[in-house]
């Protein structure tokens, strides 16, 4: 019988504790080195700087563009400039919506209201066109803002974007903006949510900035945010799970809505229906296109939708208005065809029913 003897080598504490520090510190360097070099690789596609009052943003995950804004301190991040020089004496009209209008997917040449004012100037009635968005917003976005925007612009019209997601239970239950409680009488008060500008949160959130890694996966996040509160919404309204008290408020969002905007924006307010396409298929017909159309029927506000012009041109051309080259195809904001389809049709309208096509 031969035995076999296992020999244990000793190897001394301080050895180890020796060795797990050199183990630690390599890995803390390489994630270092790591960051740094996403920061080098990155730098070109996101970028968020503020130069001589224009703030630049750079955009990857839609497309891949450049957004120019003057930061004027109104809307989100101030308004989106066109790509057009601005013209002296020249009257302005304004679009205000959620994240469709920030156009962060597109040039700045692209939007829609760059459109606008290409097409007015070729018209021989030139307008100067401001955008203001805000990522996630709803109708008591643009309700609050009200006030704000036209004491500073005082524009000859405003289009307010609008699709089901602004107008439905998320106004009511969104916790990182504005928010609305609609009375019987649809009288609204309006519940600022909006994260306290001061703190720690929001200092640690103005040093992040400075690194286009973390800027990136902000925006990221951000962004997975907004799909699962629209998916959230999307089949909440379909299982019709919600709490009986919220279900009697979202059936008034939509009036309460029109008439709030109606009270604060008057005889200048033009309300524009861009439905929601959540894949390749048709722009169809929803029931709260209908009832919106009625409403404002009913209170004298002009309303558009430009659903059947984005359908026909899908029909037309086999192209989408919607996504992007590196998004599922038709899912995420309007495209440059989208923009240029709305556009479009904000200028139609304007021309048609306004005579002339600005108003005083």
């Amino acid at each position: 019988m031969i035995g076999l003897q296992i020999c244990k080598s000793y190897i001394p504490a301080s050895s180890l504790r020796v060795s797990a520090r050199k183990r630690s510190c390599s890995c803390i360097l390489g994630v270092l080195v790591s960051a740094l070099c996403f920061e080098v690789v990155l730098r070109p596609f996101v970028a968020d700087s503020n130069h001589l009052g224009v703030r630049t943003v750079r955009n990857y995950f839609e497309g891949l563009s450049v957004g120019h804004f003057e930061a004027d301190g109104l809307g989100e991040i101030g308004s989106r400039l066109t790509g057009n020089a601005r013209l002296r004496g020249a009257r302005e009209g304004m679009i205000v919506g959620d994240s469709h209008v920030v156009a962060n997917a597109v040039r700045d040449e692209e939007t829609m209201g760059s459109m606008v004012e290409r097409l007015s100037r070729s018209a021989g009635q030139p307008l100067n066109v401001r955008q203001y968005g805000w990522h996630g917003a709803n109708a008591p976005t643009f309700l609050a803002s009200a006030d704000s925007l036209i004491r500073a612009r005082n524009p000859a019209w405003v289009a307010i974007i609008l699709n089901s997601y602004n107008i439905g239970m998320n106004a009511l239950v969104t916790s990182s903006d504005w928010r609305m409680d609609v009375a019987p009488d649809y009288s609204v008060r309006l519940i600022d949510e909006r994260p306290h500008r001061h703190g720690p949160w929001q200092t640690l959130r103005r040093l992040a900035a400075h690194s286009v890694l973390a800027l990136g996966l902000g925006r990221r996040l951000a962004l997975f945010q907004i799909r699962l509160a629209q998916e959230s919404y999307v089949e909440g309204t379909a299982s019709q799970k919600h709490e009986s008290r919220l279900d009697e408020q979202a059936a008034r969002v939509p009036r309460a809505s029109v008439l709030g905007l109606k009270r604060a924006f008057g005889g200048r307010l033009l309300i524009v229906y861009a439905p929601q396409l959540l894949g390749p298929g048709h722009y169809s017909l929803e029931p709260i296109e209908t009832e919106l159309q009625r409403l404002c029927a009913e209170q004298d506000v002009a309303f558009l939708s430009v659903r059947a012009a984005l359908e026909q041109d899908r029909k037309d051309h086999l192209r989408l208005s919607r996504g992007f080259h590196n998004t599922a195809p038709g899912v995420g904001h309007f495209n440059a065809v989208g923009h240029r389809i709305v556009g479009e049709q904000i200028w139609r309208y304007l021309y048609t029913h306004f005579s002339p096509p600005i108003r005083t």
